[in-house]
């Protein structure tokens, strides 16, 4: 019996709308975070190279750890390009008894861990570039206070370098990538789970009659 006589139309399509999607933003969001996080992480690498005898701060233990959560979450973008193989491989079997098992609960599963990684990144991130800027404010309130002609004698002198503005740039570049793999995880949830966009929602006045996908 061909695949096509067992599986719905409906399904199909709603498969092969998955699939697509899946190929889509998996590449999408792989690309984007690998430059992003890239970026933010040599920047940050010259950061700790060169910080101050007293060691790197905080901000930049919590910046390291938000991009570590972003090249975790790289490798789980990759994740849904070979997820989208797996589903095109379903629809091209022959029959059923060939193609491989995929359940639509351990995909939702994995989209939302996906999420889960971002929001963690992003949290920690967050954290790092709300500590960067507060040094940043304390040297520039405490530089301020000292007299340009006898910084070079006083031990408070202690002014705005580039490197600080780096860390600035380098926090905000791993903070947009979480946010861009999350949006890419939830739109991509919405998809597999089959759920109406809210402005469908909004033009239906919450209802929905769309088909729910088959399970494969």
């Amino acid at each position: 019996m061909d695949q096509l006589d067992t599986v719905s139309e409906v399904a199909r399509q709603n498969l092969k709308k998955a699939a697509n999607a899946c190929r889509r933003y998996g590449w999408i969001s792989f690309w984007v975070q690998l430059v992003l996080n890239s970026v933010a992480a040599v920047v940050l690498l010259f950061s700790l190279a060169f910080t101050s005898q007293n060691g790197p701060s905080i901000s930049l233990y919590l910046t390291f750890f938000g991009i570590l959560l972003g090249f975790l979450s790289i490798f789980w973008s990759f994740g849904y390009v070979r997820l989208s193989r797996k589903l095109r491989a379903f629809l091209e079997a022959p029959n059923l008894d060939v193609a491989p098992k995929i359940r639509r609960s351990d995909v939702i599963t994995m989209l939302e861990r996906g999420a889960t990684i971002n929001v963690l990144g992003a949290g920690l991130t967050m954290l790092g570039l709300s500590a960067t800027i507060g040094v940043l404010l304390a040297k520039t309130l405490t530089s301020a206070t000292v007299n340009p002609f006898l910084a070079t004698s006083s031990t408070n002198w202690n002014p705005v370098l580039a490197f600080d503005v780096f860390n600035v740039q380098a926090t905000t570049n791993a903070l947009l990538s979480h946010f861009f793999s999350l949006v890419s995880s939830l739109h991509l949830l919405r998809t597999i789970a089959n759920r109406p966009s809210p402005a469908h929602m909004m033009a239906t006045g919450g209802s929905s009659s769309s088909p729910k996908p088959a399970a494969a």
